[in-house]
C-alpha cells in the first residue's frame, strides 16, 4: 500500500489536512449556536479524527514499523495545525 517513508508521510499529511478541515468546518458551522451544540461537535469531530488515526493505523498495521510511526505523526501534526488557529468570530464591522 505505502512503499517508502516519504509517501507514508505525504499520505499521513494529505489525511491529517482532510480530517482537519472537515472539523474545523463543522466548528465554524455551529460557532453562533448554544455552547452545547457547539461543544457537542466538537467533541464528535475530536472522537472522529481519532477514529481516522485508528482506522488508518489499523489498514496500516501489515506495513513496516516506521511507515506507520511516519504516517501516524504527520497525519497528527497536520490535524494539529487546523487546531493552532482560533476559529474567528462575529461580523467584520464589530469593534
Amino acid at each position: 500500500m505505502i512503499g517508502s517513508p516519504w509517501t507514508a508521510v505525504l499520505y499521513g499529511a494529505a489525511l491529517g489536512a482532510l480530517s482537519g478541515w472537515l472539523s474545523r468546518l463543522a466548528l465554524k458551522r455551529v460557532l453562533r449556536s448554544s455552547d452545547k451544540v457547539f461543544y457537542s461537535v466538537y467533541g464528535a469531530g475530536l472522537a472522529a479524527r481519532f477514529a481516522v488515526v485508528l482506522g488508518a493505523v489499523w489498514l496500516l498495521r501489515h506495513e513496516k514499523y516506521i511507515i506507520t510511526v511516519l504516517f501516524a505523526v504527520s497525519l497528527i501534526l497536520v490535524q494539529m495545525v487546523f487546531e493552532a488557529f482560533p476559529l474567528k468570530h462575529g461580523t467584520k464591522t464589530d469593534t
